[in-house]
């Protein structure tokens, strides 16, 4: 049998392990006390913590006016801490790289030079050959462990670096910039101050305007034009992903958004033009299901419109992943708000009022309605409930104060917009409910197929009575609308149909040619509906039926609801993006 070889001698193998142990030792000991610095400094120059800022934060709230010079300083400051917090971010990266390496190439050249070594006790030969042989192993054993502590230390300190914003920010991380770099602008250093009401009154800043109720507050839009002869059509432009969110428009520029299975894009057009100013896309944030999500084919990635506040648009998509943008395309900030557990993936659309987001999260398990700060991407507030629904939210601007409305698969429940605090709730609804509510003149009007329609008058800030049901036609998908005397709604099969707002006595059908999924829109005293297969029906708001003009968008079909401002229509269809401008 032969004699294995265990400690064969080989003096030019020993010293080159010898000196890779040294190198590598010494090289992993610099890296180690680098990422222990590194962590000790990033507490330092954390850019939300950051003493100095804080002060000058506090300085620039309590003063009576803006100080631009200030606001000046404290912007660069914070450019600085941040460029500074996020070099030391790569750094850690590419420090517990290099730990991992240095460490594992100390650990195999030791072993290989103990292997090598020349001159190893004889143990038949020294008589204290055995406690000499033993002090060797143990003092091998005690520099492979050094080693390991050594490079656990180092991926702690590297660990601990990295997640100490993402602690402080609640979640609110953002990663993938313009650029695809790892960027964060999720604590707004200067106060930011957001558009009131009557500023978002003049725009169409989300699903069915302003409030999500869909009234406009312009009195004037086209009522013909001709698509083949390019009659009224002021452009028409190619979408380049499919989606069946709506348009929203702030000054002179438009958003929307489409996805697939694998891309999540949002896209900013000029109004005047509509010349595509950028698209950006949305790169995976913490959180950001590996998979797509299994969404209804009708549904879609990119069902929730935007909405659009001041200078910042806002985006949500099927899998939770919400993000905000500047004017110019800048990322401000995004994050994951977790899993929907949604058999057609989160299609609620967002509403921005006060310098928050508002979403509507009904789903199987752990339902929700939440408030995020606009500015930051940090939670306000979140109120638990527990159903499911495809509605969106709607601001009521009631005579108690505004009010925070939603309907879901049983009840219809209002909230503060402040806290989140819920002020009423009333059982009335049932199945998949998808349509929104409708507010006008203090009374809440809901309808879905399979349940009922209901009249509800708010008679103080945390109380509501039930007026009247309505158990005959009911929207399956097309959100109602009232304007002030009656309410409006269409069916999937082509019906519209007026209440009486006081008893919900049946006015008028209409029987039209199409069914819709589109929501009626109220702009001065006509009503405007568009059909699955492009066509726009223009009725008068009144307690008789009148039909002013049905106009044809030619082969284009259509789920999304018109965005209008004065003079004008922006229309979604399943392809393109159509601008008609006209008188009425």
């Amino acid at each position: 049998m032969l004699e294995k070889k265990e400690f064969e001698k080989n003096e030019f193998m020993y010293r080159v392990s010898t000196i890779l142990t040294i190198v590598s030792g010494i090289f992993s000991f610099i890296v180690f006390v680098l990422l222990v610095i590194n962590y000790l400094q990033i507490r330092q120059a954390d850019p939300v913590d950051n003493t100095m800022l804080t002060e000058m934060r506090i300085e620039y709230a309590a003063l009576p006016k803006e100080d631009a010079e200030l606001a000046k300083r404290i912007q660069d400051l914070d450019l600085l801490t941040r460029k500074a917090y996020f070099t030391t971010q790569n750094h850690l990266r590419i420090g517990a790289i290099l730990l991992l390496l240095g460490v594992s190439v100390f650990m195999i050249a030791f072993k290989n030079m103990t292997r090598w070594k020349p001159n190893l006790p004889e143990l038949a030969e020294v008589p204290t050959a055995e406690k000499e042989f033993l002090a060797l192993a143990e003092a091998r054993n005690l520099i492979s462990w050094g080693a390991v502590i050594l490079l656990g230390a180092g991926m702690m300190a590297s660990y601990f670096t990295e997640s100490h914003l993402v602690t402080k920010v609640d979640g609110a991380q953002t990663v993938g910039g313009a650029d695809g770099t790892v960027v964060d602008e999720a604590v707004d250093i200067v106060k930011k101050e957001f558009p009131k009401w009557d500023a978002v009154q003049e725009q169409w800043p989300s699903f069915r305007g302003p409030g999500a109720y869909g009234v406009a507050k312009f009195e004037s839009a086209p009522t013909s034009w001709d698509m083949e002869a390019g009659t009224n059509i002021k452009w028409k432009v190619e979408i380049p992903k499919w989606g069946t969110n709506s348009p929203v428009i702030w000054g002179n520029r438009l958003f929307i958004s489409g996805a697939d299975d694998e891309h999540r894009e949002i896209y900013c057009y000029d109004t005047e033009t509509g010349d595509l100013v950028w698209t950006r896309v949305l790169t995976p944030f913490p959180g950001t299901p590996a998979e797509p999500l299994e969404v209804n084919e009708e549904t879609g990635h990119a069902a929730s419109t935007l909405a659009v506040h001041g200078d910042q648009v806002f985006a949500i998509f099927a899998n939770a992943d919400i993000a905000s943008y500047d004017f110019d395309g800048n990322l401000i900030w995004g994050r994951n708000l977790g899993l929907p557990d949604n058999h057609y993936g989160h299609s609620s659309s967002l509403l921005a009022y006060e310098g928050n987001i508002f979403i509507q999260m009904d789903q199987n398990s752990e339902a929700k309605v939440i408030a995020i700060d606009a500015a930051t991407g940090a939670e306000v507030w979140a109120t638990p409930r527990d159903e499911i629904s495809w509605a969106s939210p709607i601001i009521a601007p009631t005579e108690f104060g505004p009010q925070l409305i939603l309907a879901s698969e049983m009840h219809v429940r209002a909230y503060d917009p402040a806290d989140g605090a819920e002020l009423w709730a009333l059982e009335c609804l049932g199945g998949e409910v998808a349509p929104s509510p409708a507010y006008s003149n203090g009374m809440v009007f809901v309808a879905n197929e399979y349940a009922m329609a209901n009249g509800i008058q708010i008679t103080a800030a945390d109380a509501v009575e039930l007026k009247w049901e309505y158990d005959d036609l009911l929207p399956e998908v097309s959100s109602p609308l009232g304007d002030g005397e009656r309410f409006y709604f269409a069916t999937s099969i082509g019906e519209l149909v007026c209440l009486d707002a006081a008893s919900g006595e049946e006015l008028w059908l209409e029987e039209l040619s199409d069914g819709f999924y589109s929501s009626p829109v109220l702009v001065g005293d006509k009503i405007y509906l568009l059909d699955m297969e492009g066509t726009m029906h223009i009725m008068r708001a009144s307690a008789t039926a009148e039909v002013i003009a049905s106009v044809s968008l030619g082969e284009e079909e259509t789920f999304a609801t018109p965005a209008f401002m004065d003079k004008r229509i922006y229309i979604r269809t399943n392809e393109h993006l159509i601008c008609i401008e006209g008188d009425s």
